[in-house]
């Protein structure tokens, strides 16, 4: 009776409790109280300033502010407005911005004024237009209240009175000053008390610190209208808020006794012998409902009184009472961290081992608000001792249904030997209630999701459900804690389950999988090996009832969970069949379960033979669809299995397998020719006389400027190669993998490897270096799967000489040498010209280039002519002259047969030019390396002009004797003759003329020639 007495005093409380919560108002109906007891209604308006002498960090820190405040006292019946003010007073929000949920925005986008502090305009303008105002959203019968918010001095007059209105109309002011002001003048701001109600920050940055003073302040406004009147001691009591049953006593909690500082009564006897003891923390001040909830406990025989008072110091206590000669003393207190957040709403203790004594202290705070992320309600969990409390845990859930609001410890529910803890959300949706499962270390596993019911999965228009609860009892006697939740208007009676555990095993057959189908490509799928699933399911907790011991539970298998690509298929159609999902009933006791395991589904070449198979089991209960409530699983069972099938071992030794690897390569081609795109090959040649060898590879390493195009087997055998790129460690250096997972015993593979150059103009030494290595993971031979070999490397250039103009000058040749390659190099010009011919001499006369010495070797026949090496440029172009001087041997011969006429001979003889460079470093790729040219000279042989003067000199002068004595013979008279004389005289004159000039233009040509 003692026990059934307990639990029903502790359902009747939480009852109450929710109605509190719920709603203030109904709950005084429920009382059968006539007074009115509904918080008073507040209009609270932040004026802050917003002058120049404010920078702009620190009007941010004003917004800040009041943000922090309407955010810390949202869950009060306060309703709050915004006004800047400067020169100008301006509106930043109102009460209907604040109800509509707009003023948080409007506030944070308000810009600064930046003018003079006019603090009465300001005042007036907050009077008219905010709370005097119901177009605001002002409640005319609220308590008026404004916080002031200024840098400076007043700098207009209060020539409205607007102070005295303000005390007409019992509008509670706050004035708080930030800097250099004169706190005497910004003190008659305040309303009275006027000092108490003035406060001075150095800064700014001391709002910060002013935050928790100032919501007290503006906290204790809000208080019931009949505080106001006298002091009442039990008028408005309300004993029975909270019950607790205590040997032969019981004690009450009474949240409206001495002004709702409330009190707890310990109540003795009946009638005549009817006894009540008062129990009160002298410490607790008005408004702070103690006896709000109240738990009773022991702990090493000393009995522990809990008692919650969620109003004290507006952020809520928990008073702890021992008992010492009958008397209840108060032994420690815990404040609540939040304000408004009432704290101490609901207390339940939990003797988590079921030893007698109560090792935790849970305590609710159904208000409390958190933003990130957002969550209402938190439990707190505190270890006891007999004197002091610590906190262990804080528990909050994502929702804002009041969380917390009522809680209870619960009779061992699955068996592990732990109590439990039931949480309650009653205004989550339709209400909600948490279970945890109990800890020895925290009270509740933090570690573990707790079990959700929400009120809809059980009863349809269930409201507040979880409003109250209680574990400790068995309502069927079936060895099972059922657990009572209260809703508005009834209770549920929820009956618990049993909790089974399971444990799975998976095994194998054969125990290793054959690799006598395994020659890709070509082979078709097999079934490689059989799985079995066995489960063996046990009862965690003792019931002795008639429900079903069956679990229904969704089994997942997966085949090669670490591998991107599975070997392994549950479908040998199917190669996307590597997972099976499968709903199986579980009977209490052994139950197995097999599948069939196939490989090369659809002729997927598996490449790993080395590697076992790793297949992951997971299960998770399902509830069945129909018949009786079943058990459920425990939450401690494992529910995750692997297990690893290997892959069979060819190996001469039973104990080890050792592959022999024997590699050797040869270049193919006798240089390297470094040019654009240029190619080369190399032969490798891979043996394994050995064990078969797992994970084989090839690394091939080469330097800097070739890459690796591509890498085959040219032979007719099933061998594969796959090279990727390049390392990433190396830039220098591919790894092919050979023939994954096994190259075979005995298998002897040529390679063939295609090398392009990437990058011709590199430094390159006279030889190129590659290196081939041949891995594996079971290599036994060290020393034959290194090789080095080397190739000599040639440069390709493409140079070309040739004659620049080929017509008819002066014996002066311009010649052109050209570097058409992407190399540039050193180079040298030779010429080889004729010295001596049967008729012509050459001698060579000047061999120009810009600083180039001329080296001459000459023999009776010809001259040849080479310059010092000389640096050319890749697409680089040089000109050089080549003059020479040519003679005719014998001329004297020629004038003697040819006097009288002009003489002209041809004669053709060639010059060769040839570029020279490094033939072993560099490769002439084209074909213009060397230029021979035909050079035809035309010599000219003049008359004797001295020969063709004196002949005709006689012959004038013959002529003239024949023509004087003809005329003599005529006898011809004086004037005849005088005719005659200067006939004559006019024609010697001119042949005399004739004469010299052909003289001297003889002397100029002898001389020329």
């Amino acid at each position: 009776r003692k026990n059934h007495l307990e639990k029903s005093l502790t359902s009747v409380s939480g009852c109450l409790n929710s109605l509190s919560l719920a709603s203030p108002a109904r709950f005084c109906v429920c009382c059968g109280v006539s007074a009115e007891c509904s918080k008073r209604e507040v209009n609270l308006v932040f004026l802050f300033d917003g002058s120049s002498s404010m920078r702009a960090h620190e009007f941010e820190m004003n917004k800040y502010f009041i943000k922090d405040v309407m955010k810390k006292l949202s869950k009060l019946s306060i309703k709050f407005a915004a006004v800047q003010f400067s020169t100008d007073v301006r509106t930043v929000f109102d009460f209907n911005d604040y109800q509509n949920g707009s003023a948080e925005e409007k506030l944070m986008t308000e810009t600064h004024m930046k003018s003079l502090t006019s603090t009465h305009k300001a005042i007036n303008y907050i009077l008219k237009n905010l709370l005097n105002s119901v177009s605001s959203g002002a409640d005319p019968n609220a308590q008026k209240a404004l916080v002031i918010i200024t840098d400076g001095d007043p700098s207009d007059n209060d020539d409205h009175n607007v102070l005295n209105t303000c005390d007409e109309q019992n509008i509670l002011r706050y004035v708080i000053g930030v800097g250099k002001v004169d706190l005497t003048e910004l003190t008659q701001l305040a309303s009275e008390p006027k000092r108490n109600n003035t406060f001075y920050i150095k800064d700014y940055s001391g709002l910060k610190g002013l935050l928790d003073n100032l919501q007290k302040k503006i906290y204790n406004i809000e208080v019931s209208k009949d505080a106001q009147g006298r002091d009442r001691q039990k008028e408005l009591s309300q004993s029975g808020f909270s019950v607790v049953y205590h040997e032969e006593s019981v004690i009450v909690g009474s949240v409206g006794s001495n002004d709702w500082r409330g009190a707890l009564y310990e109540v003795t006897g009946s009638g005549p012998e009817f006894r009540q003891t008062e129990i009160i923390d002298p410490a607790v001040n008005k408004d702070s409902y103690m006896g709000y909830s109240s738990v009773l406990g022991m702990r090493r025989g000393v009995y522990l009184l809990f008692s919650g008072a969620p109003r004290a110091e507006h952020t809520g206590l928990v008073t702890l009472f021992t008992k010492n000669q009958n008397t209840w003393t108060v032994t420690s207190n815990i404040n609540g961290e939040q304000i408004g957040s009432y704290f101490g709403a609901s207390l339940n203790l939990l003797d988590v081992d079921s030893d007698g004594d109560s090792d935790f202290l849970l305590v609710g705070a159904p208000l409390f608000y958190q933003s990130q992320p957002r969550a209402e309600g938190r439990l707190y969990v505190y270890t006891l001792s007999e004197q002091y409390f610590q906190r262990t845990l804080n528990v909050s859930e994502s929702t804002t249904g009041r969380f917390a609001a009522s809680v209870a410890s619960l009779k061992d529910l699955n068996g592990d030997g732990l109590s439990d803890v039931a949480v309650g959300a009653p205004l989550e949706n339709e209400g909600v209630v948490y279970i945890y499962l109990g800890d020895r270390t925290h009270g509740i596993n933090p570690e573990l999701t707790p079990q959700r019911i929400p009120a809809r999965s059980v009863l349809p228009g269930l409201q507040q459900f979880g409003v109250s609860l209680s574990g400790q009892m068995d309502m069927n006697d079936d060895n099972l804690t059922d657990i009572v939740i209260g809703a508005q208007g009834g209770i549920v009676l929820l009956k618990a389950r049993p909790v089974m555990s399971v444990s799975a095993q998976l095994s194998f057959s054969p125990k290793e999988i054959s690799l006598n189908y395994f020659e890709c490509p070509g082979s078709n799928g097999f079934n490689a090996f059989n799985l079995t699933s066995c489960f063996t399911v046990t009862e965690r907790t003792s019931s002795t009832g008639s429900l079903e011991k069956k679990l229904n539970v969704s089994l997942n298998l997966n085949v090669d969970v670490v591998r991107g690509m599975s070997r392994g298929f549950f479908d040998p159609m199917d190669s996307s069949s590597s997972s099976l999902q499968q709903s199986v009933l579980l009977d209490s006791g052994f139950s197995c379960f097999n599948f069939s395991i196939f490989m090369l589904v659809r002729r997927r070449c598996v490449e790993d033979t080395v590697s076992p198979l790793k297949i992951r089991m997971n299960f998770s209960q399902t509830e069945m669809l129909s018949g009786n409530s079943v058990a459920v699983l425990d939450v401690h069972s494992r529910t995750e299995e692997y297990v690893e099938v290997p892959f069979q071992w060819s190996c001469n030794s039973n104990n080890s397998c050792v592959a022999d690897l024997k590699l050797n390569f040869s270049f193919t081609n006798d240089t390297l020719v470094v040019e654009n795109q240029a190619h080369f090959t190399v032969l490798v040649l891979l043996a394994n006389p050995g064990d078969d060898s797992y994970n084989t590879s090839i690394v091939l390493h080469y330097p800097e400027g070739i890459s690796l195009s591509k890498f085959n087997a040219i032979n007719l055998s099933q061998t594969r190669s796959s090279c990727g790129d390049r390392d990433s460690s190396a830039t220098n250096r591919t790894t092919c993998r050979i023939n994954l997972p096994v190259y075979r015993s005995g298998t002897t593979t040529q390679f063939l490897g295609t090398f392009r150059v990437t990058k011709w103009d590199n430094e390159w030494s006279d030889w190129m270096e590659m290196m081939i290595t041949a891995n594996s993971d079971n290599n036994g031979n060290m020393s034959d799967t290194e090789v080095r070999r080397s190739v000599p490397v040639q440069f390709a250039v493409d140079l070309a000489i040739s004659l620049v103009d080929r017509g008819p000058k002066p014996l002066n040749l311009i010649y052109k040498v050209e570097n058409l390659g992407v190399k540039g190099l050193l180079v040298s010009v030779s010429l080889t010209l004729p010295c001596q011919t049967p008729h012509v001499i050459l001698t060579p006369h000047n061999f120009s280039m810009q600083e180039v010495v001329l080296l001459v070797f000459q023999d009776s026949h010809c001259g040849k002519f080479e310059c010092h090496q000389f640096h050319l440029q890749k697409y680089s172009v040089a000109h050089f002259n080549l003059m020479a001087h040519a003679a005719l041997q014998n001329v004297k011969e020629f004038k003697s047969k040819y006097s009288f006429y002009e003489f002209r001979r041809d004669y053709v003889f060639n010059i060769s030019s040839e570029l020279n460079f490094n033939t072993s470093r560099y490769n002439q790729i084209g074909c213009d390396d060397f230029s021979q040219t035909e050079v035809k000279v035309e010599f000219v042989v003049p008359p004797s002009l001295m020969l063709i003067v004196c002949t005709g000199a006689v012959g004038g002068l013959l002529l003239l004797i024949i023509i004087l004595f003809l005329l003599l013979k005529v006898r011809t008279n004086l004037v005849t003759l005088q005719l005659i004389s200067s006939f004559t005289s006019q024609i010697l004159n001119p042949i005399c003329v004739c004469v010299c000039v052909v003289w001297v233009f003889y002397t100029k040509a002898s001389r020329s020639v």
